[in-house]
């Protein structure tokens, strides 16, 4: 098949428009998603285009240099992807030093002085890379084999451009035009993989930071930074805020009664329904096993003991704990003002933790009290 080939032309096209395809995806989703790596394919891929074009265009050194270049920025993209990798620092200098310094160096000799520099700089990539996709192949399974496979395909279009791009006529471009657009397509798969598991294991190590695993709820970390901007609010714009501290009155109850189980299932459903009593905009956070924190948000005193407190007494008591048909959740609240005063939240929460301390020691009928701004300081 020839260029002169109608057929030809058009399976170029589609070789030429599935790696813009590719162009745009990478570009859209990097921006989404940050990942550098993605930007990186682009750049080559494009690059792999320009190549193409100056193949057809009868243009072998201008094609030559393209291919460093488009070596280059796969080197660059290489050393994100198996940044992750362990033992690897030396080897990755060399990728960088190869694919930034000399590649391109040999893409500028090629132009200046007409002449074949393609496959010294290919055997020199190629080595460079092996070796870091030896160490790199056991810690990055199973997106690797993807990488892999479009590496080889990449070194394989070079050394078909590099070994014949010369001394021949522009015709024989369709393999080379074949291998660039799989070459491409692998190693987006692989990128996009490798984003999707790594991202999963940040959110993992994010979540096990900000949220408690056993309740769903807020770490005490966040619930204090939480508490800080309040107190800010407060000190600032006068926007009140609330504070209680929620008791599961029965917990030792249901422990003697039915079990540690039993009582470890109610702490469960405590939670879930503390955060189903609560406002879009307020947090809550475990400090014992038997005390919750929650934080309202512009909400005055009063209307958190009338309100939000209520809720969360009647959500205790709307359904019997799952594992104790016969048994309810029976709520203890005290709650206070977010002071504009200089107090941490721990001591916030001591504070509201001692006046429970008395309700428990003489209980009362009434669930519900509220500590004075002045009480709170005192």
């Amino acid at each position: 098949m020839t260029l002169a080939d109608p057929t030809a032309l058009v399976v170029l096209g589609a070789f030429g428009g599935a790696m813009v395809l590719v162009v745009c995806l990478s570009v859209v989703i990097a921006n989404a998603y940050r990942e550098r790596a993605l930007l990186l394919h682009a750049a080559a891929t494009m690059m792999a285009v320009l190549c193409l074009q100056l193949q057809v265009g009868s243009q072998p050194y201008m094609a030559e240099s393209a291919f460093l270049l488009l070596l280059g920025l796969a080197g660059l993209q290489l050393r994100d992807l198996v940044n992750h990798a362990g033992a690897l620092r030396l080897p990755r200098r060399w990728l960088v030093g190869v694919s930034a310094v000399l590649l391109p160096a040999l893409a500028i000799a090629v132009v200046v002085a007409k002449i074949n520099l393609l496959l010294p700089g290919l055997a020199a990539w190629s080595a460079v890379a092996s070796v870091l996709m030896l160490r790199a192949w056991p810690q990055s399974q199973p997106w690797v084999r993807w990488l892999t496979a479009g590496l080889v395909l990449l070194v394989l279009a070079g050394a078909w451009i590099g070994w014949g791009g010369l001394d021949v006529d522009p015709e024989p471009v369709l393999p080379q035009a074949a291998l660039l657009p799989l070459w491409s397509a692998a190693v987006f798969l692989a990128t996009i993989w490798r984003s999707r598991i790594f991202s999963e294991t940040r959110v993992r190590l994010d979540a096990r930071t900000t949220v408690d695993p056993l309740t769903g709820l807020s770490t005490q970390l966040v619930f204090n930074e939480r508490v800080l901007a309040a107190r800010s609010l407060v000190k600032r714009y006068g926007h009140p805020s609330l504070l209680l501290l929620v008791h599961i009155d029965n917990l030792p109850g249901l422990a003697s009664e039915f079990g540690p189980e039993v009582a470890e299932s109610a702490v469960l459903v405590a939670a879930s329904r503390i955060r189903q009593a609560m406002g879009d905009g307020d947090v809550a956070a475990r400090l014992s096993h038997s005390r919750i924190a929650v934080l309202a948000e512009g909400v005055a005193p009063a209307e958190g003991a009338s309100n939000l407190a209520s809720r969360i007494l009647v959500a205790g008591l709307k359904e019997p704990v799952p594992m104790a048909p016969t048994e309810f959740l029976q709520f203890r609240i005290v709650l206070a003002p977010v002071p504009a005063a200089d107090m941490s939240a721990k001591s916030i929460l001591q504070r509201l933790g001692v006046r429970m301390d008395e309700q428990l020691f003489h209980p009362s009928e009434r669930r519900i009290h509220t500590l004075a701004a002045d009480e709170l300081r005192a």
